[in-house]
């Protein structure tokens, strides 16, 4: 009976976590779908200021590639991780994707700023493959421990994944 119980709960927490279908009146149905997630090689395209984030700015990426499929992820500088997906829709279009990423404990800036997150929100295109990433740039970035992925479309969180930085 209890293994039954237990059965019965997990398979219904997985499907209410794992649903990624997200409705609305201005883009219809747009499904979210990861396709791979670790550690990545990365060249950065270009760099544009970012007020909320411990470096002040966020890159944007060119031939971002998973070097290697991980959740475990070395605390070492320059390190890139993150996920490629990809947002299905009936019609090729733009949309705004907000990324989020909670770290283990507060980071600390040169400028003595403390950030618990970061939160921002990038416009992606359906029916693409795309990706969204962080990379270990500065030494108060190089925090061990569990680091949080959230990707919300509108107000809904459509994936989550965690990485170890160990």
């Amino acid at each position: 009976m209890k293994i039954i119980l237990f059965l019965a709960v997990f398979l219904a927490a997985t499907i209410s976590h794992s649903q990624t279908n997200v409705y609305s009146k201005k883009f219809g149905k747009l499904e979210f779908v990861k396709l791979d997630h670790g550690i990545a090689q990365v060249v950065t395209a270009a760099t544009e200021k970012m007020e909320n984030s411990p470096t002040g700015d966020r890159g944007w990426l060119n031939n971002f590639v998973i070097a290697e499929v991980t959740d475990s992820i070395p605390a070492i500088l320059k390190t890139s991780f993150g996920v490629v997906y990809t947002m299905k829709s009936d019609t090729k279009m733009d949309i705004d994707v907000d990324i989020e990423w909670v770290y283990p404990k507060k980071i600390t800036n040169e400028k003595n700023q403390s950030f618990k997150s970061i939160r921002y929100t990038t416009n992606r295109p359906t029916n693409e493959i795309t990706a969204s990433s962080y990379s270990l740039d500065e030494d108060y970035e190089l925090v061990t421990g569990k680091w949080t992925m959230n990707i919300y479309i509108g107000k809904k969180e459509v994936y989550t994944k965690s990485f170890i930085v160990y």
